[in-house]
């Protein structure tokens, strides 16, 4: 019985009541949390937040140290793992992260 309801749902298509369609979405203001206030809001920040934090909490994200080789290991191997970074934000990121979290010998 199920599946013919689903096959219904299908045919005719969602149901939504018109003062859905028609009422204005309420006014957004984003806001940044204590958490993310902690992390540099520079260049990069928001590939950051839209690329690493998907995957990882703040925490995990900013917490290593690492030179431009280390870096850019972790972050082909992200990528590698299918962090959502394309190829033009590469970059931007690997400043980001060199800028504010590099290891200070280096490496």
């Amino acid at each position: 019985m199920l599946g013919v309801a689903v096959a219904t749902a299908a045919a005719v298509g969602p149901v939504v009541p018109p003062a859905l369609v028609t009422a204005p979405l309420p006014a957004f203001t984003p806001t940044v949390s204590p958490a993310l206030a902690q992390i540099p809001q520079t260049p990069g920040w928001d590939l950051i937040v839209s690329r690493c934090l998907p995957c990882h909490s703040l925490e995990i994200a900013v917490q290593q140290r690492q030179g431009p080789q280390g870096w850019a290991t972790i972050l082909d191997r992200m990528i590698g793992y299918g962090a959502p970074i394309p190829p033009e934000d590469r970059q931007p990121v690997l400043d980001y992260l060199l800028r504010h979290y590099r290891d200070p010998d280096g490496r």
